[in-house]
């Protein structure tokens, strides 16, 4: 069963964890494409926004407003309490949003694929990002990599070492949480050929897949480097585009 993000326990330690590997090497490589393809005077949608970290990272980056939407209350609460101009929060329970056709310029999905139980609820979900898409807009979807498990990266692992995970498959998650011990998440595998079709049945045609790399380049020495982690990919991005009229 995947985790259940609704529960205040798992939203508050979530919140709790320290995600600079995913920020050096998923977010700000995300950010940069999407500056680099649309400006920055735009509306982007952060579906799946969580506590809001990434939503605050794309105001930082200059970007206009950001709306961010999730299904767990807490982390919207958390979103909200830590404010940021021309920020929005919204608290959905389900896919469908309450915005009308073509309001958003771009929108990103961060780790949301992998918290997605159903390839049913898949498509429910890239189908609203692609009405509410401006023809020409583009949508991107930052998840870990599925051909990169078990590998012990210095804040969480991703799946068992040596286990080969199916599509569809639940593959756990150890993330470690300052002054706690490790959390345990429940995610969902999705081949990367799910990702393909389900851009498709939506659609949104698929511009860039890139392989994410880690390298070791850090000067600050809180953050200890991994030799042996140099050049592997623990993220994966998608990069897709709405027909323009």
């Amino acid at each position: 069963m995947n985790t259940n993000w609704t529960e205040k326990q798992t939203s508050e330690l979530f919140d709790a964890y320290d995600d600079w590997v995913e920020d050096h090497f998923g977010y700000q490589p995300m950010i940069a494409d999407l500056t680099n393809s649309c400006g920055k005077e735009i509306n982007v949608l952060d579906y799946g926004c969580g506590g809001g970290k990434v939503s605050r990272r794309l105001k930082s980056a200059g970007i206009d407003h950001v709306t961010g939407v999730d299904i767990a209350p807490t982390m919207i609460d958390k979103a909200k309490a830590a404010g940021g101009d021309k920020l929005q929060y919204v608290h959905i329970s389900g896919p469908m949003l309450p915005f009308s056709d073509g309001s958003f310029d771009a929108a990103i999905s961060c780790f949301l694929f992998i918290n997605i139980p159903e390839r049913l609820e898949l498509s429910h979900v890239t189908s609203e990002v692609a009405r509410l898409l401006k023809p020409g807009g583009i949508y991107y979807v930052l998840d870990t990599n599925p051909r990169t498990t078990g590998i012990q990266y210095p804040t969480y692992r991703n799946g068992e070492y040596g286990v080969t995970y199916h599509d569809g498959e639940d593959r756990p998650v150890y993330l470690n949480i300052p002054g706690q011990q490790s959390l345990k998440l429940v995610d969902k595998s999705w081949d990367v050929q799910t990702y393909h079709q389900t851009f498709s049945q939506a659609g949104l045609t698929l511009i860039e897949e890139k392989e994410l790399k880690y390298v070791n380049n850090f000067d600050n020495p809180d953050r200890q480097n991994f030799n042996e982690l140099q050049d592997t990919k623990p993220f994966i991005m998608f990069k897709t585009v709405k027909a323009s009229c």
